[in-house]
């Protein structure tokens, strides 16, 4: 039994050895100072995510402090000697994100203890890029998105899918760039966009949420969706556009009647067109769907409304 105590009371010691020791009345080490001449703590914005700056942290002369613990997390676990006991030590921290930041900074003596912990509050300007683009795509196909430069001398940007890949596009002498990004599968997915300067900056992350969906597009001058428009035995023209690969034909439901569907082919660029007349004012709904050489039909339709006057 004294063994076993012996070796619980050793267990003990090592674990309170192993907790940083917390500042009080019996370890009065000195909070540090914290001045940065890029991210200054006056309220204002400064120079940007993405941007690095310097930080100096100051014992103000008390000799007691050999190093600081600093980081962007409370409380602040990486440790930076001083130059000398009471002295100074000064690091590079590179904000991600624009808007408020924060730098957790703490003295610490030779024996470990902690002073108060310092907070530098400070502003980031954005930098991120701006995007442009659908709120939805196709699956399979190229869809059109924009970069344009959140800050200076832009040379190229760097995206991702879903934390997938990335991919790295030059920028056009404006500093913008349009890229022909393709969606793999189907459904809610979010694209990151971060730009870089000719001396090697990178901006903080742009994000756009957006869905892919293989149902093909439906468009009418005859008949905009949802508009009364035409009147009965005035025929409208109904475009087509597919959302994914190999198409060759569409087969559209009125009125959900499913036993009873219409097939049209497509042209060579998948698209194609047909003419619906209505015999009577009202609402007709149709349901669209594409289908590949194989037979097999996309996964989802396209609803589109007709309102006849």
């Amino acid at each position: 039994m004294r063994v076993r105590h012996g070796v619980t009371t050793l267990l003990a010691v090592v674990a309170l050895a192993a907790v940083p020791a917390q500042a009080s009345a019996a370890t009065p080490v000195a909070e540090p100072t914290v001045t940065s001449a890029e991210y200054p703590d006056d309220n204002a914005w400064h120079p940007g995510a993405g941007v690095p700056g310097s930080f100096t942290f100051s014992a103000d002369g008390d000799d007691s402090v050999v190093g600081f613990y600093w980081g962007n997390t409370d409380p602040a676990a990486t440790f930076v000697a001083a130059d000398h006991p009471g002295g100074s030590a000064t690091v590079s921290y590179t904000p991600q994100a624009s808007g408020p930041d924060d730098l957790y900074v703490a003295s610490v003596d030779s024996e470990g203890n902690r002073s108060p912990q310092h907070v530098h509050h400070f502003y980031v300007q954005s930098t991120e890029p701006l995007i442009t683009g659908p709120g939805e795509t196709g699956v399979g196909v190229p869809a059109e998105f924009r970069f344009s430069p959140g800050m200076a001398d832009v040379v190229s940007y760097t995206y991702r899918i879903d934390n997938g890949p990335e991919t790295t596009v030059a920028a056009a002498a404006d500093g913008t760039v349009t890229a022909n990004i393709v969606t793999a599968t189907r459904g809610s997915h979010r694209l990151d966009v971060w730009s870089t300067t000719g001396a090697g900056l990178t901006s903080g992350i742009a994000g756009k949420v957006y869905r892919a969906s293989d149902a093909p597009l439906v468009a009418s001058t005859d008949y905009p969706e949802n508009v009364a428009s035409g009147g009965p035995g005035v025929a409208g023209v109904f475009t087509l556009t597919p959302r994914t690969p190999g198409v060759v034909e569409y087969v559209y439901y009125l009125y959900e009647d499913w036993d009873n569907p219409t097939v049209v082919p497509a042209g060579p660029d998948g698209r194609a067109s047909f003419t619906f007349t209505p015999d009577a004012s009202g609402f007709y709904p149709i349901q669209v769907y594409s289908r590949t050489a194989d037979g097999k039909r996309s996964g989802l339709g396209r609803d589109y409304y007709i309102v006849v006057k």
